[in-house]
């Protein structure tokens, strides 16, 4: 992706699929509208905080509405950067039309894109997660099932002294 990079500068996004956020992720919903609204809260407390670099998954659920929240902020805050790590070229194969457009429109917008693989596996998945953490020194996460790749890397990110803002926390005020 980055021939160099600041890890102080970065910060990565990792979270559930949709199945698995506040109301199975209807986003019309006021329990996603919270979650919209905490991302955003979280995302300009980074950009206070002098984060520039924001890294994503590129996954349907969490990964995607942080994306498009750094993307929002991107239009008042012309510095800050979106990358995309994703697991492979084919991550959006099977998908419906309205969530492959979306996810078209982030590469479109991202300031760069890099692959774990060709084809998504869930080595290439690791890997992706690994390199979301090991480019940051910041974590933005939706994690409220402990089990799968969002515990995986939140515990990945902890284990590398990374501070993570577990969203799904303060779901609960």
């Amino acid at each position: 992706m980055q021939d160099q990079f600041d890890r102080a500068a970065g910060c990565c996004f990792t979270g559930h699929r949709p199945n698995a956020l506040p109301a199975l992720g209807k986003e019309n919903t006021d329990e996603m509208q919270h979650l919209v609204y905490l991302l955003d809260r979280a995302l300009n407390a980074a950009i206070d905080d002098g984060i520039t670099d924001f890294y994503a998954g590129g996954a349907k659920g969490f990964d995607t509405l942080a994306a498009e929240s750094v993307l929002r902020m991107r239009e008042l805050n012309p510095g800050i950067r979106l990358y995309l790590a994703l697991p492979g070229h084919d991550q959006s194969e099977g998908w419906n039309q309205k969530d492959r457009v979306r996810y078209e429109t982030i590469l479109e917008n991202a300031c760069k894109v890099w692959y774990a693989a060709d084809i998504c596996s869930p080595e290439s998945m690791k890997r992706r997660n690994r390199y979301l953490v090991d480019h940051t020194g910041r974590c933005i996460a939706y994690l409220r099932r402990m089990r799968g790749g969002t515990l995986y890397t939140v515990n990945y990110a902890l284990d590398q002294k990374i501070p993570v803002d577990n969203l799904a926390e303060h779901m609960l005020d």
